[in-house]
């Protein structure tokens, strides 16, 4: 103890030789407040010759005397102006006037930066607690802090040999927000068979979403319009101002609030999921606001008439869609290396820009994690150009495949927001691969994935390129290099796979007249409208499917409307799975809309009245399936 208040003096005295103004920090801390505080050190009361200090609800003590009271080694370094101490192998690193500290080397934040008032050196007391091996307790009520800090080894006592023992790293914690990859600095915690995490992952990886302290104990956490008031160690706890109290008690630690995640998560209109892996070290987080941009569709119950087969439906535009959906499952008999292609497209004499889409629909049924990849492979002697990459993809662990991956793509595509990738625009040059986008997958979950981009030549000449989906089992994969044959098909599982020339279909239905009885009829019905043929696929890979059920596709429906009355009338759209259980996403009129789970033949949607007293009207559909088989889906029109 003797040898750490020698070097604690000689830096005080410095840092007090370099800052002359008393009034230095009065003028830059407008909030400053001296206060009367109780402090409680391992339950010994301490007091300081100075003030004690609050900033905006940070309670700040004196350097020389709260180091000295935990027994902590400190040094100064003059020329920076950072105060470095020690206690318990922890090191910490204020820098005057920063709000940025350094914790082990790790950099960290500080609400409040450590200051200069009335020539005595300040710095903020939880933050330094926490981080020196101790908690911090606070009582707003009655002023008092209470300081509980683990004892630190007697300097005087002989050291003991302690046999060498190999450095294990430390695995760090992966969380996924949303399909985000995240490696965790801080690592959850569990009290009482709950999850927590610091709120800063939530701020931090989600859109139109912030945090703040209010003040030393109190925090407030917003994700997209949903305010969580949470406060240290209490079970009251506000949504949007209304108090909810239960078993969950979020908490300060590392001068981070760590928040009851499944809370969170339930308290969302569209709710969400959570799922924690124990051997990964993995946590899933999903929540479906985020996820899922538009509104589901009221169900309605009863059944329908027979409908008919949809006539002259023909492709529409030349997004030409590559289908990576078999094998589904990959399982050791298919999937015989560690690197694999699962599909490919080799595209020959392109001049002008080649729109394409990529879909994927893949289980990971392996002995481990899998890494998924889209790459491209420059086979000419010309440089080519990728422009305009984006797309969406999703994981699930759960049976909710079509709720957890199929809605987010389809609303995605009818919603025109996609994401940008990372390298929206690339050149590749001749003979090179390059990655356009990457996906992880984890044991036992499904990977779903669209992804549009547009590729031209540079020059202008014939360019020739190969467009692939790799799977990689390497801890540290290199898909670029993946070149090998394509992996067999599943034949005993009719998933698709294949190279059609678009991703869209058009069908204009008879003209309805008003007041006349309801009408429906079948789409992707396999029979009229069955264009995407393992016959028809551009590439024949090492075996192809057929894709009746247009999966990555969109159907256009147009409706013609006539209307002889002169009268407003009211037009109504139904939509039912005629093959087993469906949902999907509509586009009408412009606006989408969600399709939840359907049984058939029980349950039905109904569209937004269209109201129209014009001679001649039209509406405009636009539906995207949500994965599964359970088609074809049936369009019903009628008049209210």
């Amino acid at each position: 103890m003797k040898k750490y208040l020698a070097v604690l003096f000689t830096a005080v005295l410095a840092m007090s030789l370099f800052y002359g103004s008393p009034s230095y920090a009065a003028e830059k801390n407008k909030n400053l407040v001296e206060q009367k505080v109780t402090v409680i050190i391992n339950g010994e009361y301490i007091s300081f010759q100075d003030p004690i200090l609050n900033n905006n609800g940070t309670i700040l003590l004196p350097m020389r005397g709260f180091y000295e009271a935990i027994g902590a080694g400190v040094s100064w370094n003059q020329i920076d102006k950072i105060a470095t101490s020690e206690r318990n192998g922890q090191i910490v690193e204020l820098t005057i006037d920063s709000k940025t500290a350094k914790v082990n080397g790790m950099n960290a934040q500080l609400l409040v930066a450590p200051m200069i008032y009335k020539d005595r050196t300040y710095i903020p007391m939880r933050f330094v607690s926490e981080n020196s091996d101790g908690q911090v307790y606070w009582d707003q009520e009655s002023k008092v802090v209470e300081v509980i800090l683990n004892e630190a080894p007697d300097d005087e006592s002989p050291e003991e040999e302690v046999p060498e023992v190999p450095v294990v790293p430390e695995v760090k914690h992966i969380l996924y927000m949303n399909n985000q990859r995240i490696e965790m600095e801080l690592s959850p915690i569990t009290k009482d068979g709950r999850m927590y995490i610091p709120a800063s992952y939530f701020s931090d990886y989600l859109q139109d979403s912030f945090s703040q302290w209010v003040d030393e104990t109190s925090f407030d956490l917003t994700i997209s319009g949903l305010t969580f008031s949470f406060t240290d160690n209490s079970n009251r706890i506000y949504v949007n101002g209304e108090l909810y109290s239960g078993s969950e008690k979020p908490f300060i630690q590392y001068s981070e609030m760590y928040v009851p995640v499944k809370f969170i998560v339930d308290s969302f209109k569209n709710g969400g999921s959570l799922r924690y892996v124990q051997e990964d070290k993995t946590i899933y987080i999903s929540l479906y606001d985020y996820i899922l941009t538009s509104d589901f569709l009221e169900k309605s119950y009863g059944s329908l008439n027979v409908p008919q087969l949809v006539e002259n439906a023909a492709l529409d535009g030349n997004r030409e869609l590559m289908v990576s959906d078999n094998p589904e499952e990959l399982i050791p008999s298919i999937i015989t290396n560690a690197n694999e292609t699962l599909a490919e497209n080799h595209v020959q004499g392109v001049t002008a820009t080649k729109e394409h889409r990529v879909y994927g629909w893949h289980i990971n049924k392996l002995d481990g994690r899998a890494k998924i990849g889209i790459t491209i492979q420059n086979t000419s002697s010309s440089e080519i150009q990728v422009t305009n990459s984006k797309g969406i993809s999703q994981t699930t662990s759960n049976s909710w495949s079509t709720f957890d991956v199929g809605l987010p793509l389809s609303d995605a595509v009818l919603t025109d927001t996609l994401r940008d990738a990372k390298e929206s625009k690339m050149t590749i040059a001749p003979g090179e691969t390059k990655i356009i986008q990457t996906y992880d997958l984890g044991k036992n979950y499904l990977l779903g994935f669209t992804h549009d981009f547009d590729i031209r030549s540079v020059s202008g000449a014939a360019v020739n390129y190969t467009i692939r989906t790799v799977l990689s089992l390497d801890d540290e994969p290199k898909l670029e290099t993946i070149h090998s044959p394509v992996v067999p098909i599943n034949k005993y599982a009719a998933h698709p796979r294949g190279v059609w020339p678009s991703s869209a279909l058009k069908v204009t239905l008879p003209a309805y007249t008003v007041d006349s009885e309801q009408v429906g009829y079948n789409i992707s019905n396999g029979k009229t409208d069955h264009f995407l043929t393992d016959e028809n696929s551009l590439d024949k890979m090492n075996g192809t499917v057929g894709n009746p059920g247009h999966f990555g596709m969109s159907y256009k429906v147009d409706i013609p409307i006539v209307n002889d009355s002169g009268k407003m009338k009211y037009i109504l759209v139904k939509i039912t799975g005629r093959g087993g259980v469906y949902s999907g996403a509509v586009k009408m009129n412009g606006r989408t809309y969600l399709i939840p789970t359907l049984k058939p033949g029980e349950e039905y949607v109904q569209l937004p009245v269209h109201r129209s007293k014009k001679a001649k009207d039209v509406i405009n559909l636009e539906i995207i399936h949500a994965g599964g088989s359970n088609l074809p889906v049936a369009i019903y029109v009628e008049t209210r």
